[in-house]
């Protein structure tokens, strides 16, 4: 009896591929809201200093944009033009995930910053993965400055109508939010919550712990959106310094650490003080690392 040789078929292969990357993307969203406890910040603790969610509104989020990420990387891994056109059309995608979130959560913004981050990242990866090129830190954010720089300078330059936390700490402070992240091929994560994730995972420290550590580094070094948006730049600036004392004084490796990080969730929570775009950036960091993981 002769055996037949099948040939492997690529699109499955490509859609298989995009599915993982998708999966990265959402269990990405669902270790940062499990990361506990973050001061101000929706967690298995609390809902921090946010009425409108919980964990359960982040979990059905997650489920409802996972295809979505999955679609954005295979755009990636299909394409073959010129990257700026990628990015037009996964902005596309991002506009009905961004109704499947609003659907699922019945109405609350609970990853609207991660739809732009994970889409971004996650069609660049595809996209990398298709060109044949190794899946490191730099080709990933060399392909995604060939993506998106351009077209978000000049966004930025023509802003003349404010909506979003990052659109209006433009206007009032000059600050560039999420379009800033990506503008400068994520700098705060590369420079700042990367290296701790990394090397703490190379010590084999306690997940829960690395994530809180990268978190309270992004704190104590990035301008949040979000605290600007709620507070002001002497606000802001309290937070970081705060940040940089806990990391110095207590850390997140002692013992009491857990129940000081939960004292802070307290003083947050009376102060209405979130830092979400640190939390977004903690999502990025996770994600870019099991990428890199999986992919080098």
């Amino acid at each position: 009896m002769m055996m037949s040789h099948l040939k492997p078929n690529p699109e499955t292969e490509m859609e298989e591929t995009a599915v993982r990357i998708g999966n990265m993307a959402y269990e990405a969203l669902l270790e940062e809201v499990y990361a506990s406890p973050k001061p101000g910040l929706v967690d298995l603790y609390s809902t921090g200093a946010h009425k409108d969610m919980d964990v359960s509104t982040f979990e059905k989020s997650a489920a409802a944009l996972k295809p979505y990420f999955a679609s954005m990387a295979l755009e990636g891994l299909a394409f073959s033009g010129e990257p700026g056109q990628l990015f037009k059309q996964i902005r596309r995608i991002g506009i009905s995930a961004e109704k499947a979130m609003y659907e699922a959560t019945e109405g609350v913004n609970t990853h609207k910053g991660m739809i732009f981050h994970m889409g971004i990242l996650g069609a660049a990866a595809g996209a990398c993965i298709s060109n044949g090129k190794r899946l490191t830190l730099e080709t990933l954010l060399e392909l995604e400055q060939s993506m998106v720089r351009e077209t978000l300078i000049k966004e930025v330059e023509s802003m003349k109508e404010f909506s979003s936390h990052g659109e209006k700490n433009l206007e009032k402070y000059g600050t560039l939010g999420a379009r800033g992240e990506a503008i400068r091929g994520y700098e705060s994560v590369r420079n700042i919550s990367l290296p701790v994730l990394r090397k703490r995972l190379n010590e084999g420290k306690d997940w829960n712990r690395i994530k809180l550590e990268a978190l309270f580094f992004l704190m104590s070094q990035v301008d949040d959106s979000n605290i600007l948006a709620r507070h002001n730049p002497q606000v802001l600036s309290e937070i970081k310094a705060m940040a940089g004392e806990f990391l110095k004084t207590t850390g997140v490796y002692v013992d009491s650490s857990i129940e000081v990080l939960k004292r802070m969730d307290g003083e947050f929570i009376k102060r209405n003080i979130s830092a979400g775009g640190c939390a977004d950036l903690l999502a990025v960091t996770i994600f870019m690392e099991q990428l890199i993981r999986n992919y080098e």
